[in-house]
């Protein structure tokens, strides 16, 4: 049974700082990451457990660097690196089985929510053939396309009420309670955990209970920008439409593509 791990950073256990720990090169950026090696490591063990036989986790914070590689799970691998550039047979496909999400946040502008954005700090809003939602939503979405469905997500509390209001179903492993943008009620990773392994194993014990998210075609993705510079850069990109003088528009029956290819060029 083969499972797709996708990591965060801002949703990981004790991360409640974008520019003093979520940010590569800060001061706190590498005990970011060996929280995050807690949390993924439990995700890991977890699926393992529940009866996974083949793990690939895709690291798609800032750079794709932010997994330290000697301490990953031996039974698993990871797309590091630039992972725009990764031929679809390499990344999700319809040949998984399930998709866990760790580290994972609430989307831009949501009220009382720990580090809120939607992928990029200049990305007011993203709805998706009309329906609001950040990389949650997205993401789960473009696992639709492939038929995979999300198993399981870690994340803080806000994070989590945005999961539950779109999946029908989802374990879900809460590691910290937001209360303002940078502060939060944080549980210690030995914890969290195994919070997390136990939803992991829960939920690749149960796979065969959970539903693709799927978003029927033709698709749509509107993008509302904070800047009129970041829509101007954006409308450069072939394939985009301005709407106006801070949003953009793309449209395709491909959402997968749709999406890569536009954030291949808007980096």
């Amino acid at each position: 049974m083969k499972i797709y791990i996708m990591v965060d950073l801002e949703g990981i256990t004790g991360v409640v700082s974008s520019e003093r720990q979520a940010r590569p090169g800060s001061d706190g950026y590498e005990e970011a990451r060996r929280l995050l090696m807690s949390d993924l490591n439990a995700a890991i063990e977890g699926a393992l457990e529940g009866g996974a036989t083949e793990i690939v986790v895709y690291d798609m914070h800032y750079y794709g660097l932010n997994v330290i590689l000697n301490e990953l799970h031996p039974r698993a691998k990871i797309i590091m690196g630039n992972p725009h550039v990764v031929p679809p047979e390499l990344g999700l496909n319809g040949s998984y089985q399930g998709m866990m999400m760790v580290g994972y946040h609430a989307m831009a502008e949501t009220k009382g929510a720990l580090l809120p954005h939607t992928y990029a700090l200049d990305m007011k809003s993203l709805h998706l053939n009309g329906v609001l939602m950040g990389e949650i939503g997205l993401e789960a979405a473009i696992a639709g396309t492939f038929g995979v469905p999300l198993i399981m997500i870690s994340a803080d509390s806000k994070g989590m009420e945005e999961a539950e209001k779109l999946l029908k179903r989802v374990e879900k492993a809460v590691v910290k309670y937001a209360i303002s943008k940078e502060g939060a009620v944080c549980l210690p990773a030995s914890t969290t955990k195994e919070i997390i392994r136990k939803r992991a194993k829960i939920a690749v014990e149960r796979i065969d209970r959970f539903t693709p998210y799927k978003v029927p075609s033709p698709y749509e993705i509107k993008l509302e920008f904070y800047e009129a510079g970041s829509a101007e850069k954006a409308a450069k990109i072939s394939g985009v439409n301005r709407l106006d003088d801070r949003s953009i528009q793309l449209k395709g029956d491909d959402l997968p593509l749709l999406w890569k290819r536009f954030t291949s060029k808007y980096q």
